[in-house]
């Protein structure tokens, strides 16, 4: 089995003002390879000098504006309700302080894993008695405004909780209900949440709501929302819901499950169909969330079972290549021919040793059934950049196949004619007779004028169609590739 490293810009149309520069996504199949980070440390470091962002910057961006992983690395502790318990008991033994202290940080890790709720729903028993005990704690210390906050998050997520006088004392118990007055006299405001998956089940503020695209009534306040799809979760959606108004959230869990934001910043596909299938459309919404002006993907693939580093720039209307090129990893290629793939990309010409892939859509595509087809001429390993061949000659034979036609037609004209004009009265005896090098000069043309198309087009270029980022928009180019 080969691989090959996966380069790919994804360019976003004008924009007036700019609002994130150019982003930087690595793409894999599977699990990042050891060895992805020395292959492409060039080309990033020269598309940073080229006003390209990557790693942790996009991935705080991308999270703070958009969504955020539903699961944290290392996910929620197998004894979470025993930790929430032991914390508790702290608020009963009136360790008010050390209680807040201690649950806080529960009721933050668990809002940082809705997934793992959609996944296992006994964990909201515990989170719920968590909620409580900080709300109780921040009672106790004399904060009520957090405490009423911390209700109404309660209450948010299940309108029908209820605060035991027996368990909590008459004094918990009377201020959890006029939080719920509270919040009755606020009014509602409504979520519409649209799934790209119809099957997908709807989880908010960590509790089921439903089965695909809804709308519900909520009472105002920010709220998580999270979709199950093939039994793993999307990314964790927060959205603000204000009384009186609609929120509108948008997931397609698929997108939302491909996108990694630990250990590094990218996409990640199950299967190499998958990411033939999605990782262009995926990329291009990637950028559309940030106002990014183009967008970069790295990661593995498979050419002719050999390592290659290769790079597209794909159209954000239809998800295919306008521009691509690979570079043989065997033997390593030098910090030189990698940076030169970055240049490409940008606009530059390709230098030797830069493979150019076809233009005109996807070198590959996924049929109905899943199957990969890459077309004949496109996804190998053939040199693609200027041949050894004279590019003039296709220029030459031209020219001397149009003489050859022109100079035949003139001829054929001529026969027949006087060469010189009579005296008065008198016939012409001094006619052309021109018909046969006419013709064999019409012959000859043609022959060499066919030679010149042949010549055309099997030239190979390394002239593609571009569209160059810029501040505040981009400069297109086009050039046909014979």
């Amino acid at each position: 089995m080969f691989q090959r490293i996966l380069f790919a810009i994804v360019l976003v149309g004008f924009m007036g003002t700019a609002h994130a520069k150019n982003v930087v996504l690595e793409s894999y199949t599977g699990e990042r390879p050891a060895d992805a980070a020395r292959l492409m440390a060039p080309i990033l470091e020269e598309l940073f000098k080229k006003d390209y962002e990557t790693g942790d910057t996009i991935a705080r961006a991308y999270e703070t504006r958009v969504s955020s992983a539903a699961q944290r690395p290392g996910g929620m502790p197998p004894d979470f309700a025993q930790q929430v318990d032991a914390r508790f008991k702290l608020w009963v033994d009136g360790q008010f302080s050390g209680a807040l202290d201690r649950l806080g940080p529960l009721v933050e890790l668990a809002h940082g894993n809705s997934g793992e709720f959609a996944r296992n729903p006994n964990l909201r028993q515990a989170l719920q008695k968590a909620l409580i005990g900080r709300a109780l704690a921040q009672q106790r210390i004399g904060d009520l405004g957090a405490m009423a906050e911390t209700f109404k998050e309660l209450l948010r997520s299940d309108s029908n909780a209820a605060i035991s006088r027996a368990t909590y004392g008459p004094e918990a118990a009377k201020a959890f209900e006029e939080v719920r007055r509270q919040m009755q006299t606020e009014g509602k405001g409504k979520l519409t949440i649209k799934l790209d998956d119809d099957a997908a089940t709807v989880f908010i503020d960590e509790v089921y709501r439903g089965v695909g695209s809804m709308t519900v009534e909520l009472s105002p306040g920010d709220y998580r929302v999270v979709a199950m799809s093939n039994k793993l979760p999307s990314r964790n959606h927060r959205v603000t819901v204000k009384a009186g108004g609609e929120a509108v959230v948008e997931i397609d869990p698929k997108l939302d499950q491909s996108i990694v934001t630990n250990g590094y910043t990218g996409l990640s596909f199950a299967n190499r169909a998958e990411r033939v299938r999605n990782q262009g459309k995926f990329a291009a919404r990637f950028a559309k969330a940030l106002g990014a002006n183009a967008i970069a993907l790295v990661g593995i693939d498979q050419v002719d079972g050999k390592n290659v580093v290769v790079g597209m720039l794909v159209s954000l209307e239809t998800g295919e290549q306008i521009r691509s090129a690979m570079i043989p990893v065997s033997p390593d290629p030098t910090t030189q021919l990698l940076k030169s793939l970055a240049v490409f990309l940008t606009g530059g010409e390709a230098v030797p040793g830069l493979n150019v892939l076809p233009i005109g859509g996807a070198a590959e595509h996924v049929t109905d059934d899943g199957q990969i087809v890459t077309r004949p001429d496109g996804g190998s390993l053939r040199d693609t950049a200027p041949s050894g061949r004279w590019g003039g000659w296709r220029w030459l034979t031209g020219g001397v196949g149009l003489a050859g036609l022109a100079t035949g037609a003139v001829l054929v004209g001529l026969d027949g004619r006087c060469s010189k004009e009579p005296p008065a009265g008198q016939q012409c005896n001094d006619l052309y007779a021109t018909a046969t090098p006419g013709y064999i000069a019409l012959g000859a043309g043609a022959v060499i004028a066919g030679i010149s198309v042949y010549l055309f087009a099997t030239h190979e270029s390394g002239h593609v169609a571009t569209v160059t980022p810029t501040q505040g928009g981009a400069v297109a180019s086009y050039m046909v590739r014979w």
